[in-house]
């Protein structure tokens, strides 16, 4: 720990001095600390369980250099649950998770070309397939390498990795890591049609080993885009996307599945506004071969937490794909406090079995009820309250049988967002 505060101590020394002679350097914080009561949250609650409390905090430290030629990062992140180390155990418990959450450097090759390599943070439009997940307690970071261009109203990134876990002489290993590829390719574009009017295209190469005695790579291929209506004068806009996969789900498995997904808005007042929406997952029939999928397959790298519910109750997709129709308001109370209302209505897109009990149609509905303050340029405070209104056909899907005896699902969640500035160059005076 002593050297990983000499490490921490001499970085920020060297920015500071190098920042004032070549660039700008910034030091930030962020401290998120997040109580959640859960009686629900992800599945019903079985009548004999008690809801449970629980506090999860995300603290990070940021060392920024930009210096125009040369940019760099480093994140350092602990996140951990309240209680899971004792009172005489440092911070380095192996229960907590300290680390690197990025670091990367980027050079400018060029006008408008530049690559960067390290833990880098992914986040293409919504995050429907690559974000930074800014839910999560721990976020989403890859280790890999970006070639970016930009010019005019034109940017495109490609995207390079090729994960081990650790360094090897032969490439003899299976890798392991738990919703992680082998071998990631990306290519994003994104093109300003009109102003106001931007078209994004993405492609994803993931390649997985095969099986333990078999290290070839299979592919799941992904690739669409989305179309963004966003303009000042207008008082709607919308997002409009549209995903095709093919290749393999797993190693025996072909897979053809799509998603589509529409989410209008629109500005009734400068402090009221309306929502509307719906995704289209695909599923599969209950009687395809067993080599062949239809599914959807959700990219972990994306984020759940922005789709289909606050619950997260189908963060993995049933085998039968899923239909999510929503619609919600949002208000501006005042310069400091707002309120998100959202209903979401869910539905199989193809029936399911289970012990000869066929299952479709609506698999439940929830309603999501978020408040935000903001208490400082710095601080932000946000409450929500859910609740999941369950049916026979949910408890079918989460415990395989419709004859469970539950509490109503609730989530509620109560989190601190503390942002402050430690460090910035002073301004050069001439």
């Amino acid at each position: 720990m002593r050297n990983v505060y000499t490490i921490v101590a001499l970085t920020l020394l060297l920015l500071i001095m190098v920042g004032r002679s070549y660039g700008q350097v910034t030091i930030d914080a962020e401290f998120r600390p997040r109580s959640e009561f859960r009686g629900g949250f992800n599945q019903p609650l079985a009548d004999t369980l008690k809801s449970s409390f629980v506090t999860q905090q995300r603290t990070r430290l940021n060392f920024n250099y930009n210096g125009g030629i040369l940019n760099a990062r480093i994140t350092l992140q602990d996140a951990r649950v309240f209680g899971e180390t004792d009172t005489k155990q440092p911070a380095t418990a192996t229960t907590g998770s300290i680390g690197i959450y990025e670091a990367w450097t980027e050079l400018l090759l060029f006008s408008g070309t530049s690559f960067k390599i390290g833990r880098q943070g992914v986040q293409f439009e919504d995050g429907r397939l690559f974000s930074l997940s800014p839910w999560s307690n721990t976020g989403n970071a890859h280790d890999l390498m970006q070639l970016a261009y930009t010019k005019g109203s034109f940017s495109g990134q490609v995207g390079y990795a090729y994960n081990n876990q650790k360094a090897l002489n032969a490439d003899t290993t299976y890798y392991t890591v738990s919703k992680m590829y082998k071998q990631l390719a990306f290519l994003h574009a994104t093109q300003t049609i009109i102003p106001g009017l931007d078209l994004s295209l993405l492609g994803v190469d993931e390649g997985f080993h095969t099986s333990l005695t078999n290290l070839d790579l299979y592919h799941r291929y992904t690739m669409g885009g989305t179309v963004i209506l966003k303009k000042k004068e207008l008082p709607f806009g919308c997002f409009l996307t549209a995903y095709y996969q093919t290749g393999k789900s797993a190693a025996t498995v072909d897979l053809s599945a799509y998603l589509l997904a529409l989410k209008a808005n629109y500005t009734i007042t400068e402090k009221l506004g309306a929502i509307a929406g719906l995704d289209y997952l695909s599923g599969s029939d209950a009687t395809l071969e067993a080599t062949k999928t239809t599914t959807f397959n959700k990219l972990p790298y994306g984020v759940n937490h922005s789709f289909n519910g606050y619950m997260e109750y189908w963060g993995t997709l049933p085998k039968g794909g899923l239909i999510n129709y929503f619609g919600g308001a949002s208000a501006k109370i005042n310069n400091r406090l707002s309120t998100d209302i959202t209903y979401y209505g869910f539905l199989l897109d193809k029936p399911m079995t289970f012990s000869s009990t066929e299952v479709k149609g609506s698999i439940g509905s929830e309603l999501d009820v978020v408040f935000n303050y903001k208490l400082s340029a710095a601080t932000a405070i946000q409450f929500a309250w859910c609740g999941y209104f369950a049916n026979d056909n949910t408890n079918l899907l989460k415990f395989k049988k419709a004859e469970v005896s539950t509490k109503f699902p609730q989530f509620a969640y109560l989190m601190f967002t503390i942002k402050p500035q430690f460090y910035k160059t002073p301004a050069v005076v001439n």
